[in-house]
């Protein structure tokens, strides 16, 4: 344990360190590609072209003379909006950049000054200087804003998603006593007139479970664990309504493919809610699995019942959409059809009972 741990902890570090890296060459050919662009276009504007050096040393001492500035220009206000300004006003800090912004270009002009005029007498273009901060500036803020935007908004997409997780558990604290309630009504009457069946269905129930609190508070579970899950839980229906209701599968899931916790159960226990299930009208419940979804299709034959909010299936999107794949129900009358993505490439775990 403590080893996977330190392993993991090790593993963090080094992503992190990695990223660090990662960034900070990003911004170094910004700071080159940004420099030979504005140069270019100042050459342009004072001399009418982009390259007025008479000598390649010309060239060389120019460009080493004026790019340690721009990139300590470049520098300096990536460092005021990202790390030294931690206004969370928007027009505060805006207006702060801009005063700490101009405050170090004329520091970093008179250093320049300063610098150079020990070796040279030399002077500053200070119309190009202030055009080239102005520009570096807008830069930094239109990337800091940006940034901020995507997390702000990860941030309430992962709020929401917490939202309707726990608005699910909610359901299920209350599916899972009022199914355990049925099944021991059920099992009551069975234990008298067929033992057989009776410890049977304990067994199927023990599993069911035994799966439930395997899978507490797992977002994601393998359509083979879901399967096995589900057969359990069929078997527990047909003993309760005495084989008038069943279940056909066609096809199968590809391996590795995952879906939440409970929606088959959610989906199936849904028909023996809303629909008649007697010898005169028996369930037949058709299970489909293609490449990148699950279909389930049950005939509609309504009876009259109070609960017909739809909480559940309203949850199941809100989880599936959370994970960037549609959930879909389609009622016409006729057939109820719920259609289920799979949800590839998920970590999750589960507790080992």
């Amino acid at each position: 344990m403590e080893q996977n741990i330190i392993l993991n902890s090790l593993e963090t570090t080094g992503h992190l360190k990695g990223s660090k890296a990662r960034r900070i060459l990003l911004w170094a050919i910004a700071i080159v590609g940004y420099y030979c662009w504005f140069q270019a276009l100042y050459n342009n504007i004072h001399h009418g072209t982009i390259y007025p050096y008479v000598t390649p040393k010309d060239a060389v001492l120019f460009i080493s003379y004026n790019f340690v500035a721009i990139a300590v220009i470049f520098v300096m206000n990536l460092l005021i909006v990202f790390k030294i300004n931690r206004c969370k006003n928007m027009r505060v800090k805006v207006f702060l950049d801009v005063i700490l912004s101009f405050v170090g270009l004329v520091i970093v002009n008179w250093a320049y000054l300063l610098i150079h005029g020990l070796f040279r007498p030399t002077h500053i273009d200070w119309t190009g200087t202030v055009l080239n901060n102005i520009i570096i500036l807008l830069m930094a803020e239109a990337v800091y804003y940006f940034q901020s935007y995507k997390e702000s908004q990860k941030i309430a997409e992962e709020a929401g998603r917490k939202i309707i997780q726990y608005k699910y558990d909610a359901l299920k604290a209350q599916i899972n006593p009022h199914f355990l309630f049925n099944s021991l009504s059920l099992l009551s009457s069975l234990v008298s007139i067929e033992p057989k069946k009776a410890k049977k269905f304990i067994i199927e129930l023990a599993n069911m479970y035994r799966y439930i609190m395997a899978h507490e508070g797992s977002e994601l579970t393998t359509v083979d664990n879901e399967m096995e899950f589900l057969q359990s839980y069929l078997q527990v229906l047909e003993m309760r309504y005495n084989n008038k209701f069943k279940v056909v599968f066609y096809g199968e899931a590809p391996g590795g493919a995952c879906i939440v916790p409970y929606t088959m159960q959610l989906l199936i226990e849904n028909v023996t809610k809303h629909n008649v299930i007697s010898s005169k009208s028996p369930m037949e419940v058709t299970v489909t699995f293609s490449h990148d979804q699950i279909t389930i299709c049950n005939p509609v034959l309504p009876r009259p019942t109070k609960n017909t909010s739809g909480i559940g299936l309203r949850y199941l999107k809100g989880l599936y959409a959370s994970h960037g794949k549609e959930f879909r129900v389609i009622n016409d009358g006729e057939n109820f059809i719920a259609t289920i993505p799979y949800i590839n490439n998920y970590s999750f775990k589960t507790s080992d009972l």
